[in-house]
């Protein structure tokens, strides 16, 4: 369809699959193919930087949440010119950075509702707006937490991920060898008591 670009639509009503429209095979009387489209969502797309470099903040992930804090969409800032987007309806949403790493190594300076050169969260709160069928692009800025120069987003949670995973390995490992082992230490214990009971009865014979 061609809607703006900040449309996110679907189709509601339609007679015939939309994906694979064949005007050869139609019904009989029917000369062409109607459907009924709905707005779903629009976009909220934005750019975020870290106020000393103008660097992305790869990786942050972000929200938007309701007044009462119910978070409705989230993403994630990537690096490519710090691009990000949620999906949301009309109405006024606070700009967050997600609960989680993110929020031990950055601070959101401005939410970027105003532009780019935006007020900051203590003069102009983080809300942001959508007031328009238009969409809208945010431009926030971020920065980093005292010791956190240096720190990368990201590297904790592949650390993490990659633990869970050889974790898992391991744990799998060890439940294999036991069902393996068990039968084994059981069967050796029981020639053991055998042989045991064997030379008994031999050294009674002989006595």
């Amino acid at each position: 369809m061609d809607v703006p670009n900040a449309w996110l639509v679907r189709p509601r009503e339609a007679l015939y699959d939309l994906d694979n429209i064949q005007l050869g095979k139609l019904f009989p009387g029917d000369t062409s193919v109607e459907a009924v489209f709905e707005l779903d969502y629009l976009t909220i797309d934005g750019h975020a930087r870290e106020a000393a470099t103008n660097a992305a903040p790869r990786g942050v992930q972000v929200q938007l949440a309701t007044g009462d804090g119910h978070p409705i969409d989230d993403t994630q800032v990537v690096a490519n010119l710090g691009y990000f987007q949620f999906r949301a309806k009309p109405g006024v949403f606070q700009f967050e950075i997600r609960p989680g790493r993110g929020r031990k190594i950055f601070k959101l300076d401005s939410a970027g509702n105003e532009g780019w050169e935006s007020p900051t969260v203590e003069v102009a709160g983080s809300e942001i707006t959508v007031t328009s069928f238009e969409g809208l692009t945010l431009y926030p800025r971020f920065s980093r937490l005292p010791g956190m120069e240096t720190a990368d987003v990201l590297e904790e949670e592949e650390s993490e991920d990659s633990k869970s995973v050889f974790e898992g390995i391991s744990n799998r490992s060890v439940l294999i060898l036991s069902s393996l082992l068990l039968p084994l230490m059981v069967l050796l214990a029981t020639g053991f008591c055998r042989s045991s009971s064997l030379r008994g009865k031999q050294k009674s014979q002989l006595g």
